[in-house]
């Protein structure tokens, strides 16, 4: 296991610092704890009940008790029983009790022990499936995220290795019987393609490992040169296509894949080719539309944008104007003493006109306002058309209304009639501020 124990020699790792380990109480997993342990290092073994299978317990069990047995420090945690939930749940569940642990022991390393047979596995599922070049790399034995480092030491060994390893040292270690079970994609390449693939070169799991570094090794090239050009491109949850779609097809088609990374994270392997090339797509037509991603995402292509959002349900909201009112968006309704602001971002109220107190509220269908200097009334669904506002943004879009709930305003829009030129007159000014524009909020 030295080229286990040189990576993290590499990575300049004290033997003081906590180390984080996930750990099933598998086989690779206490190979792993073994060889931390007996090099040294201060292990924080992390194991997780999932509750999900009869003999989760006893695992969990099994591995706090031989921490204790061996002076290692245990964390443990026990989920409630899920049934419903998908392998990607969990994943996810695990990934947040490492970052807990990793937070409250001040580390920022995170290991667990997938090796060289689990990247060939990966690598073989995403070639059939479909995915983006970094996909087809698999993972890597160390990489950043945020404050966290991940890093998986037995990479560079196969499954028989470990097992080798554990029978040598004697150590103890708990069998999932649903590893056997191929109604399990994964399965099926492990017990189906791999042994075919052994026979043809016992050393298959280095030309693979070879083949993953020089695809993340491209991509990371590849990513340096376009990171100024998405952080230009991407705002908060949206591309902006005007310079967009002046690169070409390959640089788009990578600056999309960099993003959805970015915004799947663990659940990366959702993605395969299809959704990316519909994505590009979209972006051929001139038409407002959308296309759903895995994971209640969807891409919407709207005018001069092309926006990322979550499918979830828009919910009503009915606030009574105060000093400050922070909208659902983030935008503010601010009350201010004065202002020399005559755009449709500031409004000058009469309180007498008016039936007070005042709601700041989102959209309801059949809106109507009598639009300052203009004659009758106009629906806010045919203003927002008019005004290009994006449909992601049009349910939840701002409305001041009185007590009898007449519109007075749309922010930054359009003032009705009760706009009041004559200042003197005028006892309730408000201010629209943006998300991020603090340049008029006095």
């Amino acid at each position: 296991m030295n080229q286990s124990l040189n990576l993290l020699k590499k990575l300049n790792i004290e033997k003081n610092s906590p180390l984080i380990l996930g750990c099933s109480g598998g086989p690779d997993s206490m190979c792993l704890l073994h060889l931390l342990k007996s090099n040294n290092y201060r292990v924080i073994c992390a194991h997780v009940n999932h509750n999900i299978r009869l003999e989760s317990t006893k695992e969990y069990s099994f591995v706090k008790d031989y921490c204790e047995r061996n002076n290692i420090s245990f964390e443990g945690l026990e989920l409630e029983k899920t049934p419903d939930k998908n392998e990607s749940y969990y994943r996810q569940k695990r990934h947040e009790f490492y970052k807990q642990l990793a937070m409250e022991y001040n580390t920022s390393y995170i290991l667990t022990a997938h090796h060289g047979d689990d990247l060939i596995e990966t690598i073989l599922m995403r070639l059939t499936r479909g995915s983006y070049l970094r996909g087809y790399g698999g993972f890597e034995a160390f990489y950043k995220e945020n404050d966290f480092s991940y890093i998986k030491p037995l990479i560079y060994y196969t499954k028989k290795d470990i097992i080798n390893y554990n029978t040598e040292n004697k150590i103890p270690y708990v069998t999932d019987p649903s590893n056997n079970d191929e109604t399990y994609t994964r399965n099926k390449y492990r017990h189906q393609m791999l042994p075919f693939l052994k026979s043809l070169s016992p050393e298959i799991h280095q030309k693979y490992l070879q083949f993953s570094e020089s695809i993340i090794e491209t991509e990371n090239f590849i990513d340096s040169l376009l990171e100024k050009q998405i952080e230009d491109n991407f705002k908060e949850n949206y591309i902006l296509l005007d310079r967009f779609l002046t690169l070409d097809k390959y640089l788009q088609k990578r600056e999309i894949e960099k993003i959805l990374k970015k915004l799947y994270k663990n659940d990366v392997d959702k993605l395969q080719v299809f959704h990316i090339d519909s994505i590009l797509y979209l972006l051929e037509t001139e038409k407002n539309k959308s296309i759903d991603l895995p994971l209640g995402l969807k891409a919407i292509r709207e005018y001069d944008k092309l926006i990322f959002v979550r499918e979830t349900e828009n919910k009503d909201y009915y606030l009574e104007l105060q000093k400050e009112v922070l909208l659902p968006n983030g935008d503010k309704i601010l009350k201010v003493d004065s202002s020399a602001d005559t755009s449709n971002n500031t409004i000058f109220l009469n309180s007498h006109e008016l039936h007070l107190p005042l709601y700041i509220r989102n959209r309801k269908e059949k809106d109507k306002i009598n639009i300052k200097n203009s004659q009758g009334h106009k629906s806010i669904k045919s203003l927002f058309i008019d005004e290009k506002i994006p449909k992601s943004e049009r349910a939840t879009y701002p409305l001041l209304v009185d007590s009898e709930n007449t519109i007075l305003w749309v922010p930054g829009l359009r003032k009705s009639k009760f706009d009041n030129e004559n200042k003197e007159k005028c006892d309730i000014i408000l201010k629209y501020i943006k998300k991020g524009d603090k340049t008029n909020e006095n």
